[in-house]
């Protein structure tokens, strides 16, 4: 893989177990500007300049656009869930997500933040850094509980990936010697 980076030429970055430091991929991202909004509220993420501010573990210190950054990491297994909630006041959503996180004095092993997702519904999505200790059903409820208190409707949350239970009987069942 790195060979490749090398031959690219792409800043990359590691993060959990593949970094000595244990660097985590939501501090990466802080540092990289990919969590900053745009004026209306939508996600655009990445590096602002051509010379990144963060030194990248391998490859150059410079990103194009045409190649950005690779981060590659690894770590316990994460579920993603996100909750819709049913407002354009992208501020109340803010507080609920931040309310949610562990960083924020919420659940533990959580990490939100919240997402436009169409004309009138921000999600807050949430990364689940230990699903079986807090999983979708209790983000859910917690969402629901702060979404009351801020006067806005909350739909059913969903994950955007595959458990890792899933994961595994798939990979079991296309291999027939096991």
């Amino acid at each position: 893989m790195l060979a490749l980076v090398f031959k690219f030429a792409v800043p990359t970055f590691l993060y959990g177990a593949a970094n000595e430091q244990g660097r985590t991929l939501d501090l990466i991202r802080r540092e990289l500007g990919y969590f900053k909004p745009n004026s209306g509220n939508q996600w655009i993420g990445g590096p602002k300049s051509e010379y990144l501010s963060v030194k990248p573990d391998e490859g150059p210190a410079q990103v194009t656009r045409e190649k950005g950054v690779v981060v590659i990491g690894a770590t316990q297994w994460v579920d993603n869930y996100n909750v819709p909630v049913f407002s354009t006041d992208i501020a109340a959503v803010r507080r609920i997500a931040k309310r949610v996180s562990g960083r924020g004095g919420g659940l533990t092993s959580v990490q939100t933040m919240a997402l436009t997702h169409g004309d009138d519904v921000i999600e807050v999505a949430c990364n689940l850094l230990e699903p079986s200790k807090v999983g979708g059903e209790r983000v859910q409820q917690e969402v629901e509980r702060l979404a009351e208190e801020e006067g806005v409707a909350v739909g059913k949350g969903y994950f955007t990936d595959f458990s890792q239970e899933k994961i595994i009987q798939s990979y079991l069942k296309s291999d027939p010697l096991l």
